[in-house]
């Protein structure tokens, strides 16, 4: 896990299935299993496609974030593939085989692939969404800043700004220091140690995104979703530079928290929910269905502790009824608690993603 296997995979193929193809024998060559069993790893880490039964002549290519996969879209995929969208769901060079190779990529690989699988993308559809959470969502807008010709942007918890003051060093650690943390790697669908290199280039993502916004305010429809709690990254920060910077009117930020802002676009979920022992949200609850088997209700990576490094998966978990779910650091000290994993609007959100792409057909 945290010996580099020196070798990144190949990400300029001819089409999107040899990609695909080709990602999943190199991770075959190169992961380090987990022991949750073959065919589910590789499921979970490998690039994939949805195709709709009834088209409508668009495509949405997602791009998960840091130390992440494609499983971070298992539910979001297939909700926009039955809506007539096609699918493509890649994989950033780095991930997906064991945390330290996330020390071989330079950020002209992640762009070079997000660039390339654009190009895939439009060989098949008439019109190209962009989709990202996190790390990703920088790396889209970044794209979306520098071509005209992209339908709009669905952002998961963008990651513009950094929380962490100190993010901005990791590139100067990285010549020190190999990681960030290195803890027991439990979660078979992403990192859960982060080496110095890849947190370097996280922040690298968020200064090429934030001066793209800055030279031009940004006019293709964007829809972002972020909870008011977000432990990684400055959700307050983010608003602003949505309301100065984001200009189209189609534009639309769902906040999933308790604070109202004065821009029209702006759409509040409140995130105090007694009843399903919810809190607060946080940077991942997002993504899945409270169904999800992993990160859902009563999924396997729940976590429970105070911070990502003290975080102790299910198997030690605490059960209900006593069990409240918030961001990390935002634990009630009367309560045993875990970070929330789960969207409970998860519907309500995909309707508004989905209404929001029909509109700027």
């Amino acid at each position: 896990m945290y010996q580099s296997s020196g070798a990144l995979a190949p990400y300029q193929q001819g089409t999107f299935n040899q990609y695909a193809a080709q990602t999943r024998d190199w991770l075959d060559e190169y992961r380090v299993f987990h022991g949750a069993g073959y065919e589910r790893e590789m499921d979970a880490v490998s690039p994939y496609k949805l195709e709709p039964e009834v088209p409508n002549g668009e495509g949405v290519l997602l791009v998960h974030g840091l130390g992440d996969s494609p499983y971070s879209f298992i539910d979001i995929a297939p909700y926009l593939a039955e809506k007539g969208y096609l699918v493509h769901v890649m994989l950033l060079p780095g991930h997906g085989s064991r945390p330290a190779d996330l020390m071989n990529p330079m950020y002209e690989d992640w762009t070079k692939a997000v660039a390339h699988q654009v190009v895939l993308l439009r060989q098949d559809v008439d019109a190209v969404w962009l989709g990202g959470f996190s790390t990703g969502t920088n790396l889209v807008t970044s794209f979306a800043s520098t071509d005209g010709d992209i339908k709009g942007l669905i952002l998961f918890s963008p990651a513009f700004i950094p929380k962490d003051p100190f993010a901005g060093l990791a590139g100067f650690a990285s010549h020190f220091v190999d990681w960030v943390s290195i803890e027991k790697e439990q979660n078979y669908s992403r990192y859960d140690s982060l080496a110095m290199d890849g947190a370097a280039l996280y922040y690298q993502s968020a200064v090429d995104v934030q001066d793209q916004l800055e030279s031009n305010a940004l006019n293709v429809p964007a829809i972002l979703m972020i909870a008011e709690s977000d432990e990684l990254i400055d959700a307050k920060g983010v608003y602003d530079l949505f309301k100065a910077r984001f200009s189209s009117p189609e534009s639309e930020l769902i906040w999933f928290g308790d604070r109202d802002y004065s821009d029209p676009r702006f759409v509040k979920f409140p995130m105090k929910l007694p009843e399903f022992y919810i809190q607060s949200g946080s940077h991942i609850s997002v993504l899945y269905r409270p169904d999800n088997p992993l990160y859902g209700r009563t999924g396997l990576m729940r976590q429970c502790g105070d911070s990502q490094e003290g975080e102790i998966y299910k198997v030690d978990c605490p059960k209900m009824p006593t069990l409240t779910h918030a961001a990390w650091e935002l634990f009630d000290d009367d309560t045993i608690s875990a970070r929330l994993s789960w969207n409970p609007y998860f519907e309500p959100t995909m309707k508004r993603v989905v209404e929001f792409m029909e509109r700027n057909k």
